[in-house]
């Protein structure tokens, strides 16, 4: 893009205030430094740049911030081997997933030939993962410490783990349909990075999230919402029958039920710290300044961080956890004992920041605290000292970084002090305002949720204590345990939702999750994943002391869709019904059997009704048998809804636009006004579909137009059975043909019209000049030279009774003259 596309998008007047010599210098350079990027995103920092330009008046801050900015988008548009705009839509990315995982499964090919040769595991899978560096995804890979002395040993002939990890990582590069997760999740977090890079968000425009994250979130909540309605769980076996919507809001799942149990955990931890004698304090950890796109003032209004390096959200909180990885590692090196919770939370601009309520004991506290501090101003002190010579009352030395505040019981609980922070980031319950979006608390639970979803960050965590779902499973048992006594009680305890007295039961705070005294209870599945590993579930709890299992869950849960309530079909139905069990598989062979020719399956009273199956419903059968869909399913795509079908572990959505079948990856969105689906990439295709229709109907109908102008086709007779659109597309046609005809019949100037007596309906002849938008200018006095309806001279041409032979046709279309 050149400076006038960019000054015209952008919609600024630049030359009003890029007026002096070295002003236009920066406009140009400016112009060229952002050409390279896509389009949406020069075209937002250069109207950024004018702004900043205009409103300091000085063109160093405007440019290095430029300079910055323009630096880390390159570098994000160059972490991809190809041109980003290659993937814009989802049909890009699935080609290239399968064509990366060729490339992958070629040179598994290669270095084994076809499965000749044996080569070193290591060495096969490093081979393999070529391909998959120079785009930075990699599989989960197994620890390759002294491999080669551990290969020698025969440790991995005894013991397969290695091999088996190795052999799923294979698997998964090459498999499209993993790489195609992998280049999902990287251009969302592309789109999303850039979005905090050019400040759409932050305080005032889009707090937490961009808008359009915020609304893809929205679409897969909707889309997952509409499933969920949709399904039941069923086990047969016990005659147990729900909802999928009913079964999900029991759980977790629900933000209610999440809350509520954290809180109660919460609450717990507080209690036992209070019992033995330990002291509590709320901590506030942020991460340096250059993780930060954008900051607020005092005021309130947000500004651009001149000391942002471009770090995303993910890499903000992968230093965070980093340099907690190191105070836990000095908590027991210097034997202290900590537990208590961890709430993860987005500053305005997307950055997260953590709010930990930890408990300690007494005389261990104050070390505790200096080692987190420590920690916490590890990096980028200078950012807290103040500027030379400009030390204020306001300088607050490190607590921007890491603050920390002492729980007083006599002013409140430790649980008050996290509940906020709890609700904030879950369902805004009982938050009035978000004073850091500068929005509602609920508003502000709904953005923070679409930002940990689009970044998958977790948000909260568990620090010290037994595990959780030890305590979800022994929930779920409601009758007493009497052979066995820990368990009883830790069942007791957990029915109770006293999380303090769970804890005891299960050997403490401080116990070693091993040392538990009840475990989890897992069972391998019959069969494995895609990738041929094994795949464990949960079946209960485990007692340690008496080595017992006690399932928590039954077997036979199936998902499924529920069965349809009987109704009388109506005859088209019962047609369409027949036509499908009588239609042929496309995948059988000519020599497969058919079914016997009978009056039950040839001349069925549904078949006598409409006498014979449309060809619009044969196709719909074949091309609906190809996709899996059954005779109800059909039924619906007829009915104009749309189809969640899964194939090869994908949701694809078939919709059935005027005849059409339509499949596509993109879930339906309720946010559009016209449709209640919307794909870009299907709509290019239905235009495209529906105006070749046109223009064949447009063919037919001019050939059908010039039989009526001939006299060989009656007009009403032609256009009675015509619907609405075609028989207005038919009267264009004809106007089109007798405008043709009169072109054709006049061209030659030595031909002379017939000079007859015309007779309209009407007692005067109409004024046309509206119809012709001739101007006023073109009017003539003279009355025998002019023409009546339009004025035009008509001295030197034809003319019928004072008309021009244009108006005269027109006039003689119009009121009906033969």
């Amino acid at each position: 893009m050149n400076l006038e596309d960019l000054t015209r998008k952008v919609g600024l007047d630049t030359a009003a205030f890029f007026t002096t010599f070295h002003a236009k210098a920066d406009l140009a350079w400016s112009a060229k430094l952002v050409a390279d990027l896509p389009e949406h995103v020069a075209v937002t920092l250069f109207g950024q740049y004018c702004y900043k330009r205009r409103a300091l008046n000085n063109g160093r801050s405007p440019n290095i911030w430029l300079r910055k900015r323009v630096e880390t988008l390159t570098a994000m548009v160059n972490q991809f081997p190809i041109p980003i705009f290659h993937l814009n839509t989802e049909d890009r990315r699935q080609a290239i997933a399968a064509e990366w995982a060729d490339r992958c499964t070629g040179v598994l090919n290669n270095v084994t030939d076809y499965g000749n040769k044996q080569v070193d595991a290591l060495e096969l899978l490093l081979a393999i993962k070529e391909p998959a560096d120079q785009w930075g995804f990699c599989p989960a890979l197994p620890d390759f410490t002294d491999y080669n002395d551990k290969k020698a040993s025969g440790v991995f002939d005894e013991h397969a783990a290695m091999y088996n990890l190795i052999a799923g990582a294979i698997a998964r590069l090459t498999d499209e349909n993993w790489w195609l997760r992998k280049l999902n999740k990287a251009y969302s977090h592309y789109e999303e990075h850039t979005a905090i890079v050019v400040g759409k968000v932050r305080s005032g425009v889009s707090p937490y999230v961009s808008n359009h994250a915020f609304k893809a979130w929205q679409q897969r909540k909707h889309a997952a919402r509409l499933w969920l309605n949709e399904m039941q769980v069923v086990n047969d076996e016990h005659g147990l029958e729900l909802t999928l919507a009913d079964a999900v809001a029991a759980s977790v799942a629900n933000p209610e039920v999440r809350r509520a149990e954290l809180m109660v955990r919460m609450r717990g931890f507080e209690d036992l710290a209070i019992e033995q004698g330990f002291a509590g304090e709320f901590y506030t950890w942020t991460a340096p300044s250059k993780y930060h796109s954008y900051k607020k003032s005092i005021k309130g209004p947000s500004y651009s961080n001149k000391k942002y390096d471009g770090a995303t959200p993910k890499q903000t909180q992968a230093y965070l956890c980093n340099q907690w990885a190191k105070c836990r590692a000095k908590f027991a090196r210097e034997d202290i004992e900590v537990f208590g919770f961890r709430v993860v939370e987005p500053h305005h601009d997307g950055t997260p920041h953590w709010h930990l309520l930890l408990f300690f004991k007494q005389e261990q506290l104050r070390h505790a605290r200096s080692i987190m501090r420590r920690y916490a101003l590890q990096h980028d002190k200078h950012d807290l000292a103040p500027a030379k010579g400009k030390k204020s009352l306001r300088h607050q030395g490190y607590k921007p970084r890491f603050d920390f505040k002492t729980i007083d019981p006599a002013k409140g609980s430790a649980t008050g002090y996290i509940a906020k922070y709890i609700a904030k980031n879950i369902d805004g319950h009982m938050v009035d305002d978000d004073h850091e979006a500068e929005t509602s608390g609920k508003n502000g639970a709904q953005n923070v949720a679409a930002w940990s979803s689009t970044w998958n960050i977790r948000q909260f965590q568990q620090i010290g204590g037994p595990s959780v779902t030890v305590w979800r499973e022994l929930r779920r048992l409601r009758e007493a345990i009497d052979f066995d006594d820990v368990v009883e009680r830790a069942r007791n305890a957990a029915d109770s939702s006293n999380w303090s007295r769970y804890v005891e039961v299960m050997g403490g705070t401080f116990c070693k999750r091993a040392d538990r005294p009840v475990q989890l209870a897992k069972a391998i599945q019959d069969h494995g994943n895609v990738y041929g590993e094994e795949v464990s579930k949960i079946m209960g709890v485990l007692s340690q002391e008496n080595h017992t299992t006690i399932n928590t869950r039954l077997d036979g849960w199936e998902i499924r869709k529920p069965q349809a309530d009987m109704y009388v079909p109506t005859p088209d139905e019962r047609a369409f019904d027949v036509a499908f069990d009588l239609s042929v598989d496309l995948a059988s062979k000519s020599g497969d059997s058919r079914a016997p020719w009978s009056s039950d399956n040839n001349c069925t009273d549904s078949i006598k009704t409409n006498k014979k199956i449309a060809k619009g419903d044969q196709l719909l059968i074949q091309e609906g048998r190809k996709l899996g869909l059954d005779n109800e399913d059909l039924k619906r795509l007829r009915a104009g809804s749309i189809i969640n079908s899964v194939v090869n572990g994908h949701d694809q959505y078939i919709s059935l636009r005027q005849g059409m079948l339509f499949v596509s990856r993109r879930p339906p969105n309720s946010h559009q006004a016209h449709s209640d689906w919307d794909d870009p990439a299907l709509n290019s295709q239905f235009e495209a579909f529906t105006l070749a229709s046109i223009n064949a109907n447009k063919q037919v109908l001019n050939a059908q137009a010039w039989r009526v102008v001939d006299g060989q086709l009656d007009v009403d007779q032609w256009l009675q059975d015509m619907s609405p659109d075609m028989a207005k597309l038919a009267l264009e046609q004809l106007q089109h043909v007798v405008d043709l005809n009169k072109r054709e019949k006049y061209a030659d100037k030595f031909v002379e019209p017939p000079k007859e007596k015309t007779t309209f309906t009407r007692d005067h002849k109409p004024d046309l000049s509206n119809w012709l938008n001739k101007a006023a200018s073109h009017q003539h006095s003279t009355a025998n030279s002019t023409c009546s309806a339009c004025k035009c001279d008509i001295t030197t041409q034809p003319k019928i009774d004072g008309m021009c032979i244009s108006c005269h046709d027109i006039s003689a279309f119009i009121y009906g003259e033969k």
